[in-house]
């Protein structure tokens, strides 16, 4: 995705996609436990719309089927929600995407798009899209859409991940793929025989929901490669080695398929299309959902990279930890060899590239697990009442019985991560965050607001902008996050007698293990014995 800005927050829209932020709070009560009632499926849950079993592709069979394989197309099904959270199979999902996206009013969904920035768009820029729509022949792509349909689908896929997690499955899992990491809503708006779309393959698995209107899609079953790091036109010239090898589809033997209005369909990355409007009524609309694919090699590569830029005396940096450039880095490895063998030195690049590499080989050749966080986060449903547009957040509460849906693989998790962290402690190691994050906090009304960032130092990419509204109680946990001072001791005193659901130190922390924020590692020599220095707030015995 393209590098995110903080922008001024527009008008906060009503969404019924999640339930208005719960008060924060510390320990649960009983009636707090035991009210949350049966679970409402919400009419813009993405698996409505997905082929069921009397299609082509079934919905269960659908990714071992098709995801990350083959283009798919549907007709989306006639199953959907009723007010009071109840299915019903009388109604149109049409008509209900429909209301999720303004009932097709442009001007209404520009005005709750934001741009790559996350900045709403001024009246007049609206005015010249409109322009640009109804006069130019122009196509309008908004990447960033954030009507009450938008958030809602958006969300849905979110609280999949992370509750499949848990382990209890989830259809988006592809094993070339690290992740789920991030998911966008967009929409296309354009008029009859406008803009085409060109020949193209993009790095991320794109669903396309047809609400207005009708296009052609032009797709290959041949030729395509879903190992791509990057989207490209057809006519754009390679940006790299691996992108020229690639061969090029057989365009001839095309498959075209009309999306009309209540049609889906799905493309994997890596495979090539083109997509031409063809009817209005009143204009061509459709929403393209987004999911990034991460390779394993990518994954790999950033992994390295940030252990790398942990450590003061590797990239362009010398032993002392003082900024250099990379010929004085190369001179100080070159000293190095020249004393251990000088009738034979290697050149001046091979000894700054021979310190990496020694330094790799021993970090592999450790135990990995406690030094080297190889899991990438987990995806994290959102409250629409405390996001920002791209910006988002979620009450710790929320988060807590978002995973208490499952409460039995929950209340396993919570066991084996207090089991772990617990082993941590008796071995007196440290808990702490993964090289990926910055973490910040932020005081609100009614808590703390702990906000993670996780933009790639290797490619810029952002694998995670959230923040977690949490009680006042966890404030000086928080802190000792951010300063990498917790102990093992205060983590025992958090785990003392932890029951899921029920503490928020003890929630926080073991959200934060969920998510592969922070992790147990053995102490660096010189640290702490672990003593505690009593700085955590002790669990009230009641």
């Amino acid at each position: 995705p393209p590098k995110r800005g903080r922008g001024s927050p527009a008008a906060p829209a009503a969404s019924a996609a999640a339930a208005a932020a719960s008060p924060a709070r510390g320990r649960r009560t009983e009636a707090a436990g035991s009210g949350r009632g049966p679970l409402k499926v919400h009419p813009h849950y993405y698996l409505h719309y997905l082929p069921k079993k009397d299609d082509d592709i079934a919905g269960e069979e659908f990714r071992p089927d098709g995801w990350g394989k083959v283009s798919t197309s549907w007709r989306v099904p006639c199953v959907c929600s009723q007010d009071d959270g109840t299915l019903k199979p009388d109604s149109s999902p049409l008509d209900l995407l429909r209301r999720g996206f303004c009932n097709g009013n442009v001007r209404e969904v520009i005005a709750l798009c934001r741009n790559a920035d996350n900045v709403p768009y001024t009246p007049e820029e609206i005015d010249e899209m409109m322009e640009d729509l109804n006069n130019n022949g122009h196509t309008l792509n908004l990447p960033f859409c954030f009507t009450e349909g938008a958030m809602a689908l958006k969300n849905s896929i979110l609280k999949d991940m992370f509750s499949g997690a848990l382990g209890v499955g989830s259809l988006f899992c592809d094993a070339g793929s690290a992740a789920v990491m991030d998911v966008e809503v967009g929409v296309y708006i354009t008029r009859a025989h406008g803009a085409e779309a060109t020949w193209h393959y993009d790095n991320n698995h794109n669903f396309t929901f047809q609400l207005y209107g009708s296009k052609d899609w032009h797709t290959v079953e041949d030729g395509n490669n879903v190992n791509v790091i990057g989207s490209r036109g057809l006519c754009d010239p390679p940006r790299n080695r691996a992108e020229q090898v690639n061969r090029t589809p057989n365009f001839s033997k095309e498959r075209i398929t009309r999306l009309e209005a209540g049609m889906g369909i799905y493309v994997p990355p890596g495979h090539w299309h083109r997509v031409v409007p063809v009817t209005e009524d009143p204009v061509c609309l459709s929403i393209d959902i987004r999911i990034a694919s991460v390779t394993m090699a990518r994954w790999l590569c950033e992994n390295v990279f940030a252990k790398f830029m942990c450590e003061p005396s590797f990239g362009y940096m010398k032993d002392t930890g003082q900024n250099e450039t990379l010929e004085q880095d190369v001179a100080i490895g070159w000293e190095k060899y020249l004393r251990l063998d000088p009738r034979n030195p290697l050149d001046p690049l091979h000894t700054c590239l021979s310190r990496h590499v020694e330094y790799l080989k021993a970090f592999l050749s450790g135990d990995w697990r406690y030094r080297w966080p190889c899991n990438p986060p987990v995806a994290m449903p959102f409250e629409p009442d405390l996001s920002d547009g791209m910006d988002l957040c979620a009450s710790l509460e929320f988060l807590i019985d978002t995973l208490f849906e499952d409460s039995t693989h929950f209340i396993e998790l919570a066991k084996e991560i207090k089991k772990t962290l617990k082993e941590g402690y008796v071995c007196k190691w440290k808990v702490s965050l993964t090289p990926f994050v910055a973490v910040t906090k932020k005081e609100a009304d009614d808590g703390v607001v702990m906000h993670m960032r996780h933009t790639s130092g290797l490619t810029n990419m952002d694998y995670q902008r959230y923040g977690i509204l949490c009680p006042f109680d966890c404030e000086t946990l928080i802190d000792r996050i951010i300063d990498r001072t917790l102990t093992s001791d205060d983590v025992g005193a958090i785990l003392d007698g932890y029951e899921a659901g029920q503490d928020a130190e003890g929630d926080l922390l073991t959200l934060l293990t969920h998510i592969n924020f922070v992790d147990v590692e053995p102490e660096s020599s010189g640290a702490s014995s672990g003593a505690s220095t009593g700085r955590v707030t002790k669990r009230r015995r009641e």
